[in-house]
């Protein structure tokens, strides 16, 4: 595993690692079959995990592109092996529908309170039209249902 990186301090690559870089190359990392006419497969010289370990040592050494055994390394042809991708873009988090309707319904809070006094005008004279006329006989006609009851 990579421990805490600081600049100017390089990490040595397992030495197991390297020497089996060194005498298997790219055979190190595929799996072998048990003998000749065997069914069965012995597993890989360096497993997948110590090599991903081992290619970011070497991007941090700065050692990528070249091997030697005293100093590591890792060439770009391992790569292929390891099935090393380009980094995948993530797409944002979809998030609540408030929070992405929030600037649509700000646009509309900020249009209708341009047309509110024109609203509220309108509403105030619908009041007053509902309202009965001042006078006797309105308050004539209130009492009589009333007390009609």
């Amino acid at each position: 595993m990579l421990k805490r990186w600081r600049a100017g301090k390089e990490i040595v690559q397992a030495l197991g690692v390297r020497k089996r870089l060194e005498t298997a190359g790219i055979e190190a990392f595929k799996p072998r079959p048990a003998g000749d006419n065997s069914v069965k497969w012995r597993r890989p010289l360096i497993s997948r995990r110590k090599a991903r370990v081992a290619r970011k040592q070497a991007i941090l050494n700065g050692t990528y592109g070249s091997f030697e055994f005293v100093k590591g390394g890792w060439l770009p042809e391992w790569d292929e092996i390891l099935h090393v991708r380009a980094p995948i873009v993530l797409t944002p988090p979809k998030g609540h529908k408030r929070e992405r309707t929030r600037a649509d319904r700000a646009a509309s809070i900020e249009k209708n309170l341009k047309e509110m006094p024109a609203k509220i005008q309108r509403y105030k004279k619908e009041v007053e039209k509902r309202k009965p006329p001042p006078g006797i006989e309105t308050l004539l006609k209130r009492l009589q249902q009333r007390y009609a009851k």
